[in-house]
């Protein structure tokens, strides 16, 4: 009886001690992702005025259940972010996260999150004043740099390449040294006969610095401070001659020594031609429509777009970075946001600004102005109906560039020609060309196209154009005020440089640089 009461007890015993236990709340910690890191490419260009172009290409494969937010750092603060895109020119969205001693953004990658799939993300970015003067090599300039290092990431980083495009001017051979203890792997010139000094490791470790750097001679910086000397003392000059008040302008020192800026889109050769913001607007419209991205489905009292799906074989056409701002001011319904189609136009004409730099703005607006006329030359010169019409099929981007281009197009385009529009023209069949109940249907084949006199298909396409600049937005007038103000934003250090492949992340600050500047994020980069 005894050892039973005892054995009773310890069971209530134990029994009250379990139910508060049983009653506390669980909380479930939640694994970190695994991830690997495949590759981490990184390109610089070094610029004239001391900032630094940096494209990055970073692919990772999660290997667990992740948010797929990638945490990449910048190298100092003040940097610009241009563009965060996928391999597919989608834009991935991004947030600034700088704090602290940190600079970097989040990156989201597009969902749902596969494990075991590569994500391949680029981003755009310029960051000032990474260039100084090399004491250590006296006459030389310099920068060190080292790309992220990802601490929670799995296994090695598969391939690490780090290439730096030197200035124009520079020439192998110009004192050119490595500052870092690393060699190059390789110095060479590239398509634009720049020099680009270049360093790759395989199987890198994930949290190791891989530290490179440039030291190399240019005129350039020193032609800068002599220029800025010379501004200054002629400022001096100014002020001590001149007592009477007068109005304060900000002093500014320019070069102009490249001649014409060369290889501008059509579209930007507009904002150079000083088109109105509207024109420009519907330029970029046609280009969307030239490619196939988008058609008009109105045009009264506003215009209305549709974005068109592909095909799941063919291939998406490459959108530039004013046709992607574009496409972002399209809303569910058709309309546009006129907000964001004046940030695509400050966006575009700054951008514009920038590539200009250096070069001479009245010999740019002749070198193109003499595109334009060449254009023009080839259809009003076409003595056929069939070659006037393969002359608009390869001009109408530079033609609408012209400011004249209603008078001209109907001139070029005489009552006694007869044009034969094309099965393939697809910005006459589905853009802005007719009047509301008039929308034409096009052909199948080239034999089924009815014939169209010249003067008439020009009238549509002039009345077109007319239209979907006025119709664009609600009031022509009151959304150009709406850019004046905006004028005095400072511009986008540098437009993005496409076609390549190199990309950069940086990360985690503890450096102290005597002699170049440091280009070391403050921060790990990580995913989750």
């Amino acid at each position: 009886m005894v050892t039973r009461n005892r054995a009773l007890n310890l069971a209530l015993i134990l029994l009250a001690l379990y139910i508060p236990l049983a009653l506390m709340p669980v909380t479930l910690v939640q694994a970190a992702p695994t991830y690997v890191v495949n590759q981490e490419w990184v390109q610089i260009w070094i610029n004239k005025d001391g900032s630094i172009d940096i494209q990055y290409n970073i692919t990772l494969t999660y290997t667990s259940e992740a948010e797929g937010i990638v945490t990449v750092g910048m190298p100092k603060g003040g940097f610009q972010i241009l563009s965060v895109q996928d391999l597919s020119n989608v834009s991935l969205h991004r947030e600034d996260v700088s704090g602290g001693d940190f600079y970097g953004i989040d990156v989201y990658l597009k969902k749902p999150i596969v494990i075991n799939k590569p994500y391949t993300f680029l981003i755009y970015a310029v960051v000032p004043d990474m260039v100084s003067q090399d004491w250590t090599n006296l006459g030389n300039l310099g920068m060190r740099f080292y790309p992220t290092t990802f601490p929670s990431a799995s296994g090695s980083i598969g391939n690490v390449r780090v290439a730096i495009v030197l200035p124009e001017g520079v020439k192998i051979g110009d004192n050119i040294k490595y500052l870092t203890g690393v060699p190059f792997d390789n110095v060479f010139t590239d398509e634009n006969n720049l020099v680009v000094v270049y360093w790759e490791q395989s199987n890198w470790p994930v949290a190791k610095e891989f530290w490179v750097g440039v030291s190399f001679r240019s005129i350039w910086f020193y032609v800068y401070i002599g220029a800025a000397v010379l501004g200054a003392a002629v400022l001096i000059i100014i002020v001590f001659t001149r007592f009477r008040k007068a109005k304060y302008e900000k002093p500014r020192i320019a070069v102009e020594a490249l001649g014409a800026a060369r290889g501008l889109t059509a579209v930007e050769a507009a904002v150079v031609l000083d088109l109105k913001p509207v024109r420009a607007l519907t330029m970029i419209l046609f280009g969307l429509l030239l490619k196939r991205i988008v058609m008009v489905t109105a045009t009264d009292p506003l215009i209305k777009i549709q974005r068109l799906e592909r095909p799941a074989d063919e291939p998406a056409p490459p959108l530039r970075y004013y046709e992607i701002d574009y496409l972002k001011a399209l809303e569910p319904d058709g309309n546009l946001n006129e907000m964001i189609l004046a940030k695509t136009y400050l966006e575009l004409r700054d951008t514009v600004d920038l590539k200009l730099r250096g070069f001479s703005r009245a010999d740019t607006v002749n070198y193109y102005r003499s595109i334009v006329n060449k254009a023009w030359d080839q259809l009003t010169q076409a003595g056929t109906p069939e070659l006037k019409g393969d002359a608009v099929d390869q001009n109408i981007e530079w033609l609408l560039a012209d400011d004249r281009f209603d008078e001209k197009f109907r001139v070029a385009l005489p009552p006694d020609i007869i044009i034969y529009p094309r099965p393939g023209w697809w910005w006459y069949w589905h853009g802005p060309h007719f009047p509301p109940g008039q929308t034409p249907v096009p052909p199948t084949t080239p034999t089924e196209a009815k014939p169209i006199p010249g003067q008439d298909f020009a009238n549509n396409i002039v009345l077109g154009l007319q239209n979907a600049s006025n119709n664009m937005v609600k009031n022509v007038q009151d959304f150009t005020n709406r850019l004046i103000p905006a004028q005095t934003v400072t511009a986008r250090e540098r437009s993005v440089r496409s076609g390549s492949s190199c990309v950069c992340a940086c990360a985690h600050c503890a450096c102290a640089c005597a002699c170049v500047s440091c280009a070391c994020a403050c921060a790990h980069g990580g995913a989750r």
